[in-house]
């Protein structure tokens, strides 16, 4: 656990023994402002709150739609004693998905359609869905349920097959359903109307349009998960702690990189709070040739924001994690915060701190619940879709020295993580 300097005393991180990255808290100093009294001690925490912990209620509750299922069934085969038969799409290699599906796995042998996983921990370790599906589909791991081994798709695939798949979906029907990561591959397959389709870690299905509105996706064989307001709830809480005045930022300047980058959310904020957007945008690569040019692209436009702004927003990208402490580097030499919207793994390998909003975990429950009341006959429509997450504050210790980042110690008591 670690040990925080303030005021010459030491104190402790609430919460027990949490872990923060692959050791255990190590001895750190910070730097902390006092503050100007106990109203502004007391402002400064009950806005973080308000921002973490208010907008996120409504969603923990749920309030799931009625439908005509039980979801107390057990789980079943098919009437005619075979099992139920699970496909994937991805859009590409992105820790999120492979993460998320490794949850929905878990939620599902937490309801009972799933038995045997024994071994599971290790392949979901290594961080490759491809790896995951081998490992599910070569294993008798449910009497009701199977992976299928030929039914993993992945849309950067060199030989990724559009039209194969498309025809698979329509008129082949032997997947019953298709657990579907990200924006890309949600948009391709819900334009089908035979499979059911179930779409995870698109950053926003409306606008992508995947589903028709959060209440209804809009066709029968449809469901996407949403959680309309965490890009928001992170983007605000970030204006709370620093209160800058210029926010940079850095994305490919196409449809898609906007509502996965946030763009929207931070110029509503912009708007609202005063704040300019200092923005440079990149190409995302295309093939792994591609990645030098990329990166020298970043590190471009991050020279050039770290003498232009007082923060700077990482937003999602292609940025590989190991790379970060060297593009990073023109913010630790100009003292600029660094926040990052995906979440902790960049804040293990170099930003200062995130908000997380992709609790994979809890969201694979959902999803699972959710994959349960369709395998017993509910429509994808019908079910609930809207599910927010309890917020997480993740801070890098060391990258807060190196800043010289003074965080109010009121803060400091709601930081779930600390590398």
């Amino acid at each position: 656990m670690p040990e925080l300097l303030f005021e010459k005393q030491l104190y402790f991180l609430p919460g027990g023994s949490r872990q923060g990255g692959k050791e255990s808290f190590q001895r750190q100093s910070l730097l902390f402002s006092k503050g100007d009294g106990k109203m502004k001690r007391l402002t400064v925490i009950i806005s973080i709150l308000v921002i973490l912990l208010g907008l996120t209620v409504p969603g923990l509750t749920m309030g799931a739609r009625p439908t005509s299922v039980n979801n107390n069934d057990k789980p079943a085969a098919r009437a005619d004693g075979s099992k139920w038969r699970i496909g994937y799409c991805e859009s590409e290699s992105f820790i999120t998905y492979n993460k998320t599906l490794a949850a929905i796995v878990k939620g599902l042998e937490e309801i009972g359609w799933i038995t045997d996983l024994k071994g599971f921990d290790e392949a979901a370790a290594n961080g490759d869905s491809r790896e995951i599906w081998k490992w599910l589909a070569s294993r008798e791991v449910s009497p009701y349920i199977e992976f299928v081994d030929d039914g993993f798709y992945k849309l950067k695939d060199p030989g990724f097959d559009k039209e194969g798949i498309m025809t698979r979906l329509k008129q082949q029907n032997d997947i019953d359903i298709m657990l579907v990561m990200g924006g890309a591959a949600g948009v391709l397959l819900s334009e089908q109307r035979d499979t059911n389709i179930f779409v995870f870690a698109a950053s926003n299905a409306v606008r992508s349009g995947i589903i028709a509105s959060v209440e209804d996706s809009g066709k029968d064989n449809i469901w996407a998960h949403m959680d309309e307001t965490r890009f928001v709830r992170q983007t605000r809480a970030f204006y709370d702690i620093v209160k800058f005045k210029k926010l940079g930022i850095v994305y490919e300047d196409s449809p898609n990189a906007r509502i996965y980058s946030a763009v929207n959310e931070l110029e509503s904020l912009a708007a609202e709070k005063g704040f300019e957007i200092v923005r440079y945008h990149v190409t995302e690569p295309r093939t792994p040739e591609d990645y030098p040019r990329y990166y020298q692209e970043v590190q471009a436009a991050y020279n050039k924001l770290a003498q232009q702004v007082d923060a700077v927003y990482v937003t999602i990208a292609s940025l590989e994690s190991d790379k970060l402490p060297v593009l990073f580097q023109p913010f630790y030499d100009h003292k600029i915060p660094i926040f990052s919207q995906l979440g902790n793994i960049e804040v293990e390998n170099g930003a200062l701190m995130t908000v997380s909003v992709m609790d994979e975990e809890n969201i694979g429950r959902f999803g699972a619940d959710n994959i349960s009341k369709c395998l017993h006959g509910a429509k994808p429509r019908d079910l609930e879709q809207s599910f927010q997450s309890a917020p997480k504050i993740t801070l890098n210790a060391e990258v807060a020295k190196k800043l010289d980042f003074k965080l109010p110690f009121e803060l400091l008591i709601v930081v779930d993580e600390v590398y």
